[in-house]
């Protein structure tokens, strides 16, 4: 797909099976109070929340490297995920008989750990479009199996309806068998780098809940509800960025994090443009209704959110892609920790308006600094070496091309960049020696790159470099 418009079309397919998928699940959400009560559903909430924590810390590794790594690693480490996903749905199934939370927390995080091994090739090949199809069918069939129970039986218990909803779960398990070789399981890079990628999804965690825990804290309850209301709604507008990036990552990784192989500035900006009035509208629609306290004026100040989270999920894609970890997990703990006692204070000043200027003036200082590290080398520059799909990187060379009558291939020769470019050469090795035509810097202005590129050209008139 090479136009911006089939992108944005995958990416609003996606969003479309995205948003029917939350509306099924506030249907769920509704039925689960009204047939079983408040307290039952805490605990199902209760139950939820910890399996996405879970989740999150367990996958996330094996998550970002499936989008980047080459094919040989792919398939090695899909096979390891998906024998560390039966081990925890098995070990699910055996505490839910004991314990109904803490087993519906692992066998959920495990089945979701397996779906997304499922869904890996299709993330792979940038088809967000897929993707949500399937997350959707999983909810339609997981709710309709445990709902159905629900409305059915005299006396619904919680512990049944949660084991009809997890059932999906054993059959994509029963799926993702096959993807166990028996040549080779790949542990998802280094032990260093895969806990760098599980603390960067447990530090995004607590950057996503901080407001609303420091608003439930410290203003109450119920101006906690009306936050939540604005916040979930942002975030479920601001997630068609992702669905955009998405698109984008087959090509980002054939190219190890070019930017030229992301999607053009000016259409992220449009994008994001136009997710930030959607919400604005909404919330001066509801502002204006009035029926809603405080979340309309939220949701409008939450607007500016949109916009800067929509461009921070593209921004984190072409990241993931160019191997910046350490780079997005200084950001976001430094993020998620100093927003903490600001957080505490407008909420106490302000409760929700204060809690949603800070939430995001966060998410704007986020964005600029993703900004200033992807494009700050100029156009064409990519921060990283891929070294054959191991999760390591280099830090690159500038980029010579030399064209050479004499040489029949590209050979690649790193330059030293601190020398002038006679000297550069000279220290560069015998290769040197070869007379040229005429020598170029690739990229001018940026201090990324790649190595030195020699090129046959038809002249045989040369001048000594």
């Amino acid at each position: 797909m090479n136009t911006t418009t089939g992108h944005l079309i995958r990416a609003a397919t996606a969003a479309g099976w995205s948003y029917g998928g939350r509306l099924v699940g506030l249907a769920w959400t509704a039925l689960l109070i009204s047939r079983l009560g408040i307290g039952d559903y805490g605990h199902y909430a209760l139950a939820v929340a910890i399996a996405a924590v879970i989740n999150a810390a367990a996958d996330n590794a094996y998550f970002v490297r499936s989008l980047r790594v080459d094919e040989d690693h792919f398939v090695q480490e899909r096979s390891a995920r998906t024998l560390f996903g039966l081990a925890m749905l098995a070990v699910g199934c055996a505490v839910f008989i004991e314990w109904f939370v803490a087993g519906f927390a692992v066998t959920m995080a495990a089945g979701e750990l397996l779906f997304n091994t499922r869904k890996s090739r299709d993330m792979r090949d940038g088809r967000p479009d897929r993707t949500m199809r399937l997350d959707t069918v999983r909810q339609l069939t997981s709710i309709g199996l445990a709902g159905g129970y629900i409305l059915t039986a005299q006396s619904p218990a919680l512990h049944l309806a949660g084991i009809l909803y997890l059932l999906p779960y054993l059959l994509i398990g029963a799926v993702c068998v096959p993807y166990v070789t028996t040549v080779r399981h790949g542990f998802p890079g280094t032990a260093r780098g895969a806990a760098l990628l599980s603390a960067e999804a447990l530090a995004a965690a607590v950057y996503s809940q901080a407001p609303l825990i420091a608003v439930g804290l410290v203003a109450g309850s119920e101006v906690a509800g009306y936050y939540s209301v604005a916040q979930v709604t942002a975030l479920a507008i601001a997630m068609f960025g992702q669905h955009f990036a998405n698109t984008y990552v087959a090509g980002l990784r054939t190219a190890t994090g070019d930017v030229r192989s992301a999607p053009d500035p000016r259409a992220i900006v449009r994008m994001a443009v136009a997710t930030g009035a959607a919400m604005a509208v909404l919330g001066a629609g509801i502002a204006l209704w009035g029926g809603a306290g405080p979340v309309g004026a939220a949701m409008l100040i939450l607007s500016v959110f949109v916009f800067a989270r929509s461009v921070n999920f593209v921004f984190t894609v072409i990241l993931f892609l160019q191997h910046r970890d350490r780079l997005r997990v200084r950001a976001t703990v430094t993020l998620a920790l100093g927003q903490l006692p600001v957080l505490v204070v407008t909420a106490h000043l302000c409760g929700v308006y204060g809690t949603a200027v800070t939430g995001t003036l966060c998410e704007l200082v986020l964005l600029l600094v993703y900004r200033r590290a992807i494009y700050a080398g100029g156009p064409g520059c990519s921060p990283v070496a891929h070294t054959g799909g191991t999760g390591t990187t280099s830090a690159p060379a500038r980029t010579r091309v030399i064209n050479h009558p004499a040489l029949e291939s590209t050979v690649p020769i790193p330059v030293v960049p601190a020398l002038p470019t006679t000297a550069a050469l000279q220290h560069s090795g015998p290769m040197a020696t070869f007379p040229a035509t005429r020598y170029r810097r690739r990229n001018p202005g940026c201090h990324n790159g790649s190595p030195v590129q020699f090129r046959p050209v038809p002249s045989r008139e040369t001048t000594p470099v």
